[in-house]
């Protein structure tokens, strides 16, 4: 408990945490740990409960103790009040879940009266305020002012006398202001002598005009000390009255402090609270001693003042520990060690903590059943004094054990049939595990007798628990495996040690065959079980993989579920976008006819057609499946012109332009001109794309005399005809007029794409009443 006290603020805490007496109840420790939970809980959120400063004032509270007299002594028990005050005032507001702590909100006097009278009168310097009285504030403002006065006569005197006075401020002599003057000038000063020093230089006067005033002082000082008298007797007074109150609140305090204690100690170990459980199983889940855990190093080298015993030398195993169902004796063996006897201590240490409301350092699914009683045999009961071995105090401790143990006592014994003949001890424990498995007692025993963990074996209700050892490095885990007994491994442990082969050879000849043929076989199921385990723990790695498969599936069923009940929807949506797409193209297209007409200019061949095709691209998307489309005409795609006919491909891409061949001819057309043909999954076949060519391409074309919507077509045709015949220019005439065939030829050749450029000719051979357009190459 020693590391649990450290946590401790009062000397009644720690003497409880020290003190802790028979085992407790059931009851009692279901109480501590429902107590103890809560007081977890509340120390997380707020911290823990003020209780420094307790001792001072219990020393005051003792039945022999003197009355407190002076104003430091009363400070103590005015600290004490308060922090009943606040403890008393923190329990009493806790949420209802935790209402357990109002009990004890409840056992505290309630001192908030007794604080309001006694804080005004005591400074928390341990002096008397002097506001703590009107009477001892006009005294000492009357003392500062008389005092003040005094010293000014004094430095009167001083500048009067500067030669024979010391270089030294006024001081108190039998409670009187005085001058230092120089022996030499003792008569130069006239005045009282009070004192001389030690060497006899230096006398201390206190002159004449400084009696008065020193007498009124000392008036005015008795005054105020009389005044302070009557003002600590009312305190005392205050205090008298509540010390019995005082003195339950100190016990009541040292309860809490001890419990405060025990959570603090568990937060700082990272344990949990544990609640006996009625017909539980007794089972540790990652259990860690205190003496062990490398999280309370520091705490155990404060506490125990000894580093070379709290260093780890290697990580600590935790502790995992089960009784199986039906079982009450559980008999571990196995080699010296190997870690029997922490595994007693761990398991006993854990059930002590847990019925003392302690938090547990343990993992989650620890359970401990109810218990009425512990009794533990560890270690040597060897008692010189009393005449007793090590094997007559086993034996006396065991008769005691016979005579107490009952259905729910929890049975500890270590080295069970040690320290005599060991086929009498294996006889003696057999019958004692016997007995306390007939009589329902639980047992965990440890032995190194190989006839008791036979005898285990067979038995109803007993088992046996082995320690592991690693065999490649000669070493034990310190794991505990159920179900099989363990090995002592006497001879590799000697071996190991330096021990002869010799000697060793002849123990082997000495133990006969059946027990050399028990260890084998012993060896082998040791074998067969971590064959078993690591079967096992595959087994488990592939369920593992398993749901996660199957999950993995349920979870992609339900997404194409979900897909599939989108779909209606999403079909739905679609259409709607398609009508709205179409309504808002034919709109436009619609609304560039109109625009046409109103303005008298009429379309061409050309232009109707992509109007046309402009009101039928309803940008439909490609299937979700289908891989998605290159941005734009890509060199190579196979493509559609759009007003020319035909089919070609892509050979370069400038800009917005793109060149396409069809058959042995070659033509830059704007990209809007072209539509891309969606690729066949089929391997492509060879295609031959005939393109008519007319061999009569006009060089000159007359449009005087025609209308504009003919004249359009006549120049679009005459163009694709001068271009698919490869000429380089045509000449078109159209005549002055009113210039709408001239205005009208110039927009078909800024837009046509086979026109490189065009102008008029000069004066002699048309001026403005002809364009010459120079064609791009054919290819």
């Amino acid at each position: 408990m020693k590391l649990v006290a450290a946590h401790a603020r009062t000397r009644m805490g720690r003497f409880l945490l020290g003190n802790s007496g028979r085992f407790p109840g059931v009851a009692e420790a279901l109480r501590r740990a429902v107590f103890n939970s809560a007081l977890l809980e509340l120390i997380a959120v707020d911290g823990p409960l003020p209780l420094d400063g307790v001792d001072e004032a219990a020393a005051w509270l003792e039945p022999e103790a003197p009355t407190p007299t002076e104003p430091k002594e009363f400070l103590a028990l005015l600290s004490l009040a308060k922090r009943v005050a606040a403890v008393r005032r923190r329990l009493g507001d806790v949420a209802d879940e935790l209402a357990v702590l109002r009990g004890v909100a409840e056992e505290l006097p309630d001192t908030t009266a007794l604080v309001a009278v006694v804080s005004p009168l005591l400074g928390r310097d341990g002096r008397i305020p002097d506001d703590a009285s009107p009477e001892l504030a006009r005294l000492r403002r009357a003392t500062g002012r008389r005092r003040q006065d005094l010293l000014q006569v004094l430095a009167g005197v001083r500048r009067a006398h500067g030669d024979a006075v010391a270089d030294a401020p006024p001081t108190v002599r039998r409670d009187r202001y005085c001058l230092p003057v120089r022996s030499g000038g003792r008569s130069e000063v006239p005045g009282l002598l009070l004192d001389t020093s030690s060497t006899g230089a230096t006398v201390f006067i206190e002159p004449f005009e400084a009696v008065e005033l020193n007498n009124a002082l000392a008036e005015t000082a008795a005054k105020e000390r009389h005044e302070v008298q009557r003002i600590l007797r009312v305190i005392g007074d205050a205090f008298a009255g509540a010390a019995g109150e005082l003195a339950a609140a100190v016990a009541t305090l040292g309860r809490l402090d001890a419990a405060q204690a025990a959570v603090l100690f568990g937060k700082a170990a990272g344990g949990r609270i544990v609640f006996p459980e009625g017909e539980a199983d007794l089972r540790l889940e990652g259990a860690r001693h205190p003496l062990l855990d490398g999280r309370l190093r520091d705490l155990r080298i404060e506490v125990l003042g000894d580093p070379e015993r709290s260093r780890t030398q290697r990580p600590v195993v935790p502790l995992d520990f089960a009784l199986p169902a039906g079982v009450r004796t559980l008999v571990i063996s196995g080699p010296n060690a190997g870690g029997k006897t922490v595994v007693l201590k761990t398991l006993g240490l854990m059930v002590l903590m847990c019925y003392h409301g302690i938090p547990l350092p343990v993992d989650a699914g620890t359970t401990i059943p109810e218990i009425d009683d512990l009794w533990c045999h560890v270690g040597d009961e060897q008692d010189v004094t009393a005449d007793l071995s090590t094997f007559s105090g086993a034996m006396a401790a065991t008769a005691r054990l016979l005579g107490d143990a009952a259905e729910r006592t929890l049975v500890l014994y270590d080295e069970l049939g040690a320290g005599t003949d060991p086929l009498e001890g294996a006889a003696l424990g057999c019958a004692l595990l016997e007995a306390l498995t007939a009589r329902g007692s639980l047992t965990v025993a440890t032995t190194h007798l190989a006839s008791i963990a036979m005898v285990a074996s067979s038995a109803d209700g007993f088992e046996n628990a082995a320690m592991e050892y690693d065999e490649a490095n000669e070493r034990p885990t310190y794991h505990l495996a159920v179900g099989r007994p363990g090995r002592s491994r006497a001879l590799e442990i000697a071996s190991r040690m330096g021990i002869s082969g010799g000697v060793l050879a002849r123990a082997k000849e000495l133990l006969g065959g059946e027990h050399l043929e028990l260890d084998r076989w012993l060896r082998r199921l040791e074998t067969l079980e971590q064959e078993l385990i690591e079967e096992r723990t595959d087994l488990a790695v592939r369920e593992v993989e398993i749901e996660r498969l199957r999950l993995d599936a349920g979870a992609e069923l339900a997404r194409l579920e979900k897909e599939r009940a989108q779909v209606p929807v999403e079909l739905s949506a679609e259409r709607e976008r398609l009508r709205l797409r179409a309504k808002q193209q034919l709109d436009r297209a619609t609304a560039k006819l109109e625009k046409a007409t109103k303005e008298l200019k009429p379309l061409g061949r050309r232009s109707i057609q992509k109007l046309r095709d402009e009101a039928l691209d309803l940008g439909a998307q490609p299937r979700p499946e289908a891989p998605p489309e290159p941005d734009g005409p890509q060199i190579g795609a196979r493509v559609r012109l759009v007003g020319l006919g035909g089919e070609g491909e892509i050979q370069a891409v400038r800009g917005s332009r793109v060149s396409v061949v069809i058959g042995n001819k070659r033509v830059w057309v704007p990209t809007s001109d072209v539509e891309v043909l969606r690729q066949s999954t089929k391997a492509p076949s060879k295609r031959i794309v005939h393109v008519e060519v007319s061999e009569e391409a006009p060089q000159e074309l007359m449009l005087i005399g025609l209308d504009s919507e003919r004249a359009r077509e006549d120049l679009e045709r005459a163009l694709d005809q001068a271009f698919s015949a490869g000429k380089r220019a045509i000449r078109i005439v159209h005549g002055h007029g009113t210039g709408t065939l001239r205005r009208m030829v110039a927009d078909v050749c800024r837009e046509h794409p086979a026109v490189k450029s065009f102008k008029h000719p000069p004066g002699n051979r048309g001026g403005t009443g002809a364009t010459e357009v120079e064609l791009e190459e054919s290819g």
